[in-house]
């Protein structure tokens, strides 16, 4: 069986309509890539599936978008038929998760300026 560990942001997550069964995590990690005008910083992001019930309830209500997450779980080979082409790819099935950080914070909202005494004369 092939095992994977992964780390980065939640960019997005989403129970599968229809079926409490399936869960659906996108995380986003960095990396630094050399290009002809020097090095700068690529996101790669990685699409994740998950088939535990109480596993997905646990992420959903314990996780949100922005968070630092690392999860373990296995690389599941698959192969389909797509317009008569088969087509072999893999799934990342999450086995275990641990949340690393709380969301970015959110940028607090601007209080309504209060009306002074000179502006009601």
């Amino acid at each position: 069986m092939f095992r994977f560990t992964a780390q980065g942001r939640i960019g997005r997550i989403d129970q599968v309509k229809g079926t409490s069964e399936i869960v659906r995590v996108s995380v986003a990690a960095d990396r630094l890539v050399e290009g002809k005008d020097g090095a700068f910083t690529r996101t790669e992001w990685l699409s994740l599936i998950s088939f535990d019930r109480a596993q997905n309830e646990k992420m959903l209500t314990e996780l949100e978008v922005g968070q630092s997450l690392k999860v373990d779980g296995r690389v599941e080979p698959r192969k389909r038929e797509v317009n008569g082409q088969t087509i072999y790819d893999h799934s990342f099935v999450i086995t275990a998760f641990e949340r690393l950080s709380a969301p970015k914070a959110k940028k607090a909202a601007q209080p309504a300026p209060a009306e002074t005494a000179d502006s009601a004369a």
